[in-house]
């Protein structure tokens, strides 16, 4: 790899600070002689160990070549911490995670008839230790807006501003930056549902800026639903997300795939995913490289663009016996999308096809019972022309976060009843008697619950809720759920959720 020039070691600005918030700028360019290859570190001085340089790297191109490509790409990607010299703090949450980096990318191809391959292929990357990649997306906008993806004088500044922020912390901040006001709002946790969605009236107010939220999705879902095969598979696939179960996005772009991985963690809200979050992985990539029994994760979302990185995922589940990931096939956009696809109709859309063929997901289990109102509504708005993001985007999110509570309350109640009275406050630790699963099934029995399921009778639907409240609670979201409920009310008995800033 061929580093640019470093400047000098002193840094106009202070790096300590500057880290509350990211970790460096990196500068990525593909070489058609000897692949991709770092370009520029700012600031240059950043202690990557080269592992994690050449992760970022290979991570900061498509592995699809698309020589008509005209728009810039934005997609996020995740490595492991391997830097042990670049040192993390923060002086308030949220902390930042200090085993992940969080990185934010701009791809841009230039045609250029000098070279090689007739174009020109940059990376901007924008590495933290925090996981805000709606707000870190804006800021690469704001920096490449002027047409430069490689400005020195830009990185400085951009640098400069951010190391004059507060740091990180819960509530709402102002943060100026290149000539706007970036107005930032931080959640509690990670986990609370609809961030960033705003009313109409709202979305179109004249105010100086529109807040951003740390943990919203990147777009709307008015960008991404007609790429589905159908409008029901946003059931299927909320299915195997409640359940923390395996799933892999496959697109023809980086950009498609980590877009989509982001609006489905989003989906389940306020249920934290509990398993390995990748929203773009390539064949170079650690998770791949690993294998089952090597080191990855047993719970995972990954977004993919390589068919062939597909089908060595799935022969290395099979290999450690472990259950097959669910796929899902991000195609041309669908106008209008079918309701619901059947089984005459293919399962792989062309454009994927591979040696050995890809099997197929109409054979997976499904419990919940679509709500046909619902799609036919949103069928309605897409059919109009209404795929806009304050319609549809909102309309799909609505309705998933009430179906999560809905889905919820059943134990959200048992768990009421079993809290234990003598709580402490401030400080005092909330505790929950030991779950048990027999004790919450009587408890659903007797008082129901109001989501849908499927079967043809009472009692077979009946059989259908009980079997996918146990796999929930048997489920690693199940916990992480329960984990950031006692952790939300140890911290509210505290008076910490008020707290907005370092002290």
């Amino acid at each position: 790899m061929i580093h640019h020039r470093k400047r000098s070691t002193s840094q106009p600005f202070s790096l300590s600070t500057f880290r509350h918030w990211a970790i460096s700028f990196v500068v990525c360019d593909f070489n058609v002689d000897v692949g991709p290859e770092v370009l520029f570190v700012y600031p240059p001085d950043t202690a990557f160990s080269q592992a994690d340089l050449t992760a970022i790297c290979f991570n900061s191109f498509p592995e699809q070549q698309n020589p008509e490509m005209g728009e810039d790409l934005n997609f996020q990607f995740t490595i492991r911490n391997r830097s042990p010299d670049i040192l993390l703090g923060s002086p308030c949450p949220p902390y930042g995670s200090p085993n992940s980096f969080y990185c934010n990318c701009v791809f841009r191809q230039e045609f250029d008839r000098n070279t090689k391959r007739r174009f020109n292929q940059k990376s901007l990357v924008l590495v933290s230790n925090h996981n805000f990649p709606a707000f870190f997306t804006k800021i690469l906008h704001l920096m490449t807006a002027g047409g430069i993806l490689c400005d020195p004088t830009t990185f400085e500044v951009a640098c400069s501003q951010i190391s004059s922020w507060p740091p990180p912390s819960v509530g709402r901040l102002e943060l100026p930056f290149l000539g706007s006001l970036l107005v930032l709002e931080i959640a509690p946790h990670l986990g609370f549902p609809l961030q960033g969605l705003v009313s109409a009236r709202l979305h179109h107010a004249e105010t100086i800026s529109q807040p951003i939220y740390a943990y919203q999705p990147v777009t709307s879902w008015a960008n991404l639903v007609s790429f589905f095969p159908s409008l029901s598979e946003l059931y299927t696939v909320f299915e195997r997300m409640l359940l923390c179960e395996n799933i892999i996005v496959i697109a023809k772009s980086p950009q498609l795939c980590s877009h989509v991985v982001s609006g489905l963690v989003d989906l389940i809200k306020p249920i934290p995913y509990a398993g390995d979050v990748k929203p773009y992985v390539t064949m170079q990539s650690e998770f791949c490289v690993a294998g089952f029994n090597g080191g990855t994760s047993r719970h995972f979302i990954v977004g993919i663009t390589n068919p062939f990185l597909l089908q060595r995922i799935l022969n290395a589940a099979e290999a450690s016996q472990s259950s097959t990931p669910y796929v899902i096939y991000l195609q041309k956009p669908n106008s209008p999308v079918p309701v619901k696809l059947y089984r005459s109709q293919l399962a792989c859309p062309p454009g994927f096809d591979i040696p050995g063929g890809i099997p197929s997901n109409l054979d997976v289990k499904k419990h919940l019972k679509p709500d046909r109102a619902f799609l036919q509504n949103l069928d309605s708005n897409l059919r109009a022309g209404q795929a806009i993001p304050d319609t549809v985007g909102p309309l799909i999110r609505r309705h998933f976060a009430e179906l999560t509570a809905q889905f919820l309350a059943p134990i959200l109640r048992y768990l009421a009843t079993g809290m234990a009275s003598n709580v402490k406050s401030p400080g005092g630790n909330l505790q929950y008697p030991n779950f048990s699963e027999a004790d919450f099934l009587t408890s659903l029995a007797k008082h129901g619950t109001s989501v849908k399921f499927r079967g043809q009778g009472p009692l077979q639907r009946h059989r259908m809720r009980d079997a996918l409240y146990v796999e929930f609670c048997r489920s690693p979201n199940f916990y992480s759920h329960l984990e950031m409920k006692l952790s939300l009310e140890r911290e509210a008995s505290a008076g910490l959720l008020n707290h907005s800033g370092p002290t």
